[in-house]
């Protein structure tokens, strides 16, 4: 807060500021009082000094307290489905977010969410889960993908991968991003099956709730609630390999939508 000063008073308080300067000089003082002896006047006669109080101005205004914080929003319902990730594979992890990122941990920093489809129907989650589970290399790579969290569509949210352990899900920002997967096939775009899952009343129901439980958790802003096809252009987006995203799930207007009901 910025509070305008008359002329007064800011000559008063360049005496203060003149006469603190003397005190922290001499090893400082209590007290702040000076004596001034203006020049003769126009008579020959030079008047008696006077002696001028320096007082701090009183504010006039008070600011208002801080706003309460936000409370977070509820822990929805989750099913722990783990798959395995035991001491090779974090291994494997904590090689490849080294090449990649120039860290050698597994260990997950939670910045961004970043939203994807599976490009399977009803029905498949049970396949999607061996797939995460199976560890098998990708782009020549190990460890294989993974992500989180998987949302089926009758609305269950299946936990894969604790959130301090970093999955493959998305290049350049699995140091930071909590991957959550929705079963969902593509279709004619992935526009249409964003659409699909946005009116999809069991299934947005808990991605919405989940989404709002991990930005409380992790302070994570609606902006950097984001899609697969988004991640290249995310602040936290970095690869030393210089390998890019190519994956077209969860358009940019689609994650808006999503963004407002958050």
């Amino acid at each position: 807060m910025v509070r305008a000063i008359g002329w007064g008073v800011a000559a008063v308080v360049s005496a203060v500021i003149l006469t603190v300067a003397g005190c922290a000089a001499a090893g400082g003082a209590s007290s702040m009082t000076s004596s001034t002896s203006p020049p003769p006047s126009a008579a020959g006669t030079r008047p008696p000094p006077t002696t001028t109080t320096i007082t701090d101005p009183v504010p006039t205004t008070t600011a208002p307290p801080p706003a309460p914080p936000r409370p977070s929003a509820p822990k929805p319902a989750i099913t722990q489905d783990r798959i395995s990730y035991g001491a090779k594979r974090r291994a494997e992890m904590a090689g490849y977010a080294y090449r990649h990122y120039g860290v050698r941990s597994f260990r997950l920093h939670p910045k961004l969410i970043v939203l994807h489809f599976t490009d399977s129907g009803p029905g498949s989650y049970p396949g999607v889960h061996a797939l995460f589970n199976a560890n098998a290399p990708n782009g020549g790579e190990l460890p294989g993908v993974c992500a989180h969290y998987v949302v089926d569509q009758d609305g269950t949210i299946y936990q894969q991968v604790p959130l301090d352990i970093m999955c493959r899900h998305a290049i350049g920002v699995n140091d930071h991003a909590i991957g959550i997967e929705m079963i969902q096939q593509q279709g004619i775009s992935s526009h249409w099956a964003d659409q699909q899952i946005l009116h999809r009343r069991p299934q947005i129901r808990s991605v919405l709730a989940l989404v709002r439980w991990l930005q409380g958790r992790f302070h994570i802003a609606a902006r950097n609630v984001i899609g697969h096809s988004m991640a290249n252009d995310s602040p936290f987006f970095h690869d030393r390999e210089g390998w890019r995203n190519d994956h077209t799930d969860w358009q940019v207007q689609d994650v808006r939508e999503l963004r407002r009901r958050l």
